[in-house]
């Protein structure tokens, strides 16, 4: 089961709700053009679903968007999610939202392509969903950025700096961290930089005594890793031991770690800052607190997660519905000859159905977060 970022799931059964703040509640309005909000309403990971309605709540009455959310529970299971995506078929319903599990896009995309629904993807970004995306044109967007953009960032930033150093690459041997090491050896060339070692490190070690010795007799105190916050902190702990300055960058798997273990300080990391203290997303952020603070189950919510992304989506779907071009335009053209303004500031898609924006940043870890890097 393959959920975005750390989170994976199992939903069954199928439940619809239309535009309303309890689950299960129906007042549509038939007069008005319908936007479907498909995520795991029910089950263990129901918060994720409960941000993305706030998310989409938010947006249409902030914005007081003449549009209905039809709110469809994910199964991330592909038969399920199939018969929901039909079920929007039959609504007629142009755009949809949300989708965290890619069983759940592998399942309901090509319904939805049937009639040029396009989708806006808020999790999923397993790259077999993405050529596939690209041989067949399945009509999905995906507001999260691809990883591709993470190593790039790495890349730009690094490179001036590490020109004339050596330094190793080292992946922990994963479908992601080879992923990492390939795709960052690309952009490293591009730049014009080869790393001295390229190789694959043991993960999940109580120690890395063996992997700094070896770093030690090349000579290299720098590190791009691709790998998880955990290994990073044993790396650096038997470097310090060793008495080994050493230098270790990676992409957001290092957010994945004990916090027994702590991350080394001055960490770096290509990733995405904090969304909420964008200028862009000051109405939103308000917006969504201001809702979340209205209903018993949701007072404590603030706007993070999926709340910034899902009223981003409503944004993009509602500035795509008053397009008045004649003839009119399907959605996939829409979308892809659109910069769109939103919460998480410019938005605009690739043929591919990528976000072309850039939002990743350096980030170093201070010992308590990470902050970017000026």
């Amino acid at each position: 089961m393959r959920l975005a970022a750390k989170f994976c799931c199992l939903f069954t059964g199928l439940s619809v709700l239309t535009t309303g703040y309890a689950y299960g509640q129906a007042n549509t309005d038939d007069k008005l053009q319908k936007i479907a909000v498909v995520a795991p309403f029910e089950g263990p990971y129901a918060v994720l679903a409960q941000q993305i309605r706030l998310g989409t709540e938010a947006a249409k009455l902030q914005n007081q968007y003449p549009v209905s959310l039809v709110y469809m529970q994910e199964a991330c299971k592909a038969d399920q999610d199939a018969a929901t995506a039909e079920k929007i078929r039959q609504a007629n319903i142009k755009y949809v939202i949300g989708y965290l599990c890619s069983e759940s896009l592998e399942g309901a995309a090509p319904v939805l392509e049937q009639d040029g629904i396009a989708i806006l993807s808020l999790g999923s970004r397993q790259p077999i969903l993405q050529e596939q995306e690209n041989r067949q044109n399945l009509g999905i967007y995906r507001l999260t950025p691809d990883r591709k953009l993470a190593a790039n960032v790495l890349a730009d930033k690094l490179a001036p700096q590490w020109q004339k150093t050596p330094f190793a690459l080292l992946e922990d041997g994963t479908v992601q961290g080879r992923d990492f090491a390939r795709t960052i050896l690309q952009a490293l060339k591009a730049r014009g930089l080869e790393p001295a070692l390229n190789d694959t490190y043991r993960p999940a070690q109580t120690s890395q005594n063996a992997l700094i010795a070896q770093l030690k007799r090349a000579g290299i105190n720098h590190i791009l890793l691709g790998g998880e916050g955990d290994d990073a902190a044993i790396i650096a702990r038997s470097a310090a031991a060793a008495n080994w300055p050493l230098t270790i960058a990676g992409t957001e798997s290092l957010l994945r770690f004990d916090p027994q273990n702590p991350l080394p300080v001055g960490l770096l990391m290509s990733g995405l800052p904090d969304m909420s203290m964008q200028a862009s997303a000051e109405g939103a952020v308000k917006a969504v607190s201001a809702l979340a603070q209205k209903q018993t189950d949701t007072g404590d919510m603030l706007a993070d997660g999926y709340a910034l992304p899902a009223y981003s989506a409503v944004q993009i779907v509602a500035q795509a519905l008053a397009d008045q071009s004649n003839p009119p335009k399907q959605p996939a053209e829409i979308l892809r000859s659109t910069q769109f303004d939103t919460a998480i500031g410019a938005v605009s898609f690739s043929p591919a159905g990528l976000r072309k924006q850039n939002p990743y940043r350096l980030m170093r870890y201070n010992g308590k977060d990470f902050e970017p890097v000026e």
